[in-house]
């Protein structure tokens, strides 16, 4: 379990999985209005517009990451790797933090089940960093 390319496919999985839900609200305007606009009563058609391109932005960050992990897969030198699993860990808490602010702060945030799954990849890709072998 200490080999990068093990911990890199997990954090994959996980970032597949909890991608899932923005590709939905990206191809299903069904699923938009349910979860999305029904949140913010009397949103008139620039909010939409504006809350379709925010969910657009985050798909294409989350696919980005998605091949960043992809690429780091194939990595064989150790060093690499680690860097790798570094940035990825950086920007991986960059996702991850303003849902625990806002918890801590008591603000709206997702369910807590779906903030420890998103916190996983962090978890792992730091140990990656640290502890992970070729």
């Amino acid at each position: 379990m200490k080999k990068f390319k093990t911990l890199f496919l997990i954090t994959l999985s996980i970032n597949i999985l909890t991608t899932i839900p923005l590709v939905l609200v990206i191809i299903s305007s069904e699923m938009m209005e349910e979860m999305v606009f029904s949140q913010f009563v009397g949103i008139n058609d620039v909010g939409k517009d504006a809350l379709e391109l925010i969910h657009f932005v985050f798909l294409m960050i989350a696919i980005s990451i998605i091949a960043a992990l992809i690429v780091s897969i194939r990595t064989k030198v150790k060093e690499s790797a680690q860097t790798a699993a570094l940035i990825l860990a950086i920007i991986h808490l960059g996702w991850v933090l303003p849902d625990i602010i806002n918890l801590v702060s008591g603000n709206q945030h997702p369910p807590i089940p779906i903030m420890i799954l998103t916190l996983i990849p962090v978890l792992v890709l730091f140990y990656a960093w640290k502890k992970a072998e070729i």
